[in-house]
């Protein structure tokens, strides 16, 4: 009974042996794969952790480490909530990719916030298609609990899908507008003949209303001629303007304007800008004239292009 004991526990050890026999300690640090581990863990190989692809909106668990979102809508994945004392995961971290076509937005879990080194905590971020974001934890319970690491295009050149581009096509159909002695009067310049380029419908040629689809810094040009040829006695401009304004159609603000005196009944202009845009924010192009008699003034063979440059 002796020998086949001592045989039993020959065997467990040799097992052991075995298994970790690649397993190594040194001064307190551990090694796999290295017999001088000089870090607290050390390893001579390859590392795996898990990889999910999820195509709806959910909250990202603790067995979650990389997180590929192929949805086809705007979908939100909700970072795990704080724990305060046994359990805390401070450093935990985890990747993101929007593999799909829409939005993907990483949230924080109820008031808890996102560093995105803006200077003030945000409650989410959004990743466009063809973008990758890293975050941590950073171990508080409360304010900022996650750090934004990361948020960068996998591609040397961004996607056209991440930055939004448009075009209109200058369009050749007249759009009557009201004029204005005092040019206190500005009207929104549409495009009838639609447009070229409108990666995710950002542009609504009907109203002439660019809207930001996230937040970020956006370049826009735009471009009209002011042309009386066509209107009753042809009257002449005392002055014209054109404008890139943002929010028209709520608390609206000029970011730009061109202005020109007494061009006659014929004028081209032009103007842009790069402004920053919060989320859901609208940029147009709008006129006004003063002119010679009536009231009515119009444009003609109007353009407005622009896109996302960066976050």
């Amino acid at each position: 009974m002796k020998l086949q004991c001592i045989c039993k526990k020959a065997i467990i050890l040799t097992g052991f042996l075995l298994t970790c026999s690649s397993l190594y300690a040194q001064t307190g640090n551990t090694g796999i794969g290295t017999i001088t581990p000089g870090s607290k863990l050390t390893v001579n190989g390859s590392l795996a952790a898990p990889y999910k692809n999820i195509s709806a909106s959910g909250t990202v668990g603790a067995n979650d480490f990389y997180l590929a979102y192929n949805g086809s809508s705007n979908g939100t994945l909700t970072l795990p909530a704080a724990v305060s004392g046994t359990g805390n995961f401070s450093g935990r971290m985890y990747h993101f990719k929007n593999t799909g076509t829409a939005i993907l937005t990483v949230a924080a879990n109820g008031a808890e916030l996102i560093d995105n080194q803006s200077g003030a905590g945000v409650a989410s971020v959004d990743v466009p298609a063809g973008y990758y974001a890293f975050f941590i934890n950073k171990g508080t319970t409360t304010g900022t609990t996650w750090e934004l690491v990361l948020l960068s295009s996998s591609n040397s050149v961004p996607a056209a899908a991440s930055t939004y581009p448009f075009a209109a096509v200058p369009t050749t159909t007249r759009q009557s507008c009201t004029a204005s002695p005092t040019l206190s009067i500005k009207t929104e310049i549409n495009y009838p003949q639609g447009s070229v380029v409108n990666t995710g419908n950002v542009l609504n040629t009907s109203t002439g209303r660019f809207t930001a689809p996230t937040s970020g810094y956006y370049m826009f040009y735009g471009a009209t001629q002011f042309d009386n040829g066509a209107v009753a006695s042809n009257p002449s401009f005392g002055s014209v303007t054109l404008y890139l304004v943002k929010n028209f159609g709520g608390s609206p603000a000029v970011l730009v304007q061109t202005f020109e005196s007494n061009p006659v009944t014929v004028e081209g202009l032009n103007t842009s800008c790069i402004t920053y845009l919060n989320a859901g924010e609208t940029v147009s192009m709008a006129a006004t004239a003063a002119v010679s008699s009536g009231s009515t003034f119009q444009v003609v063979v109007s353009s407005l292009y622009g896109y996302k440059i960066a976050n």
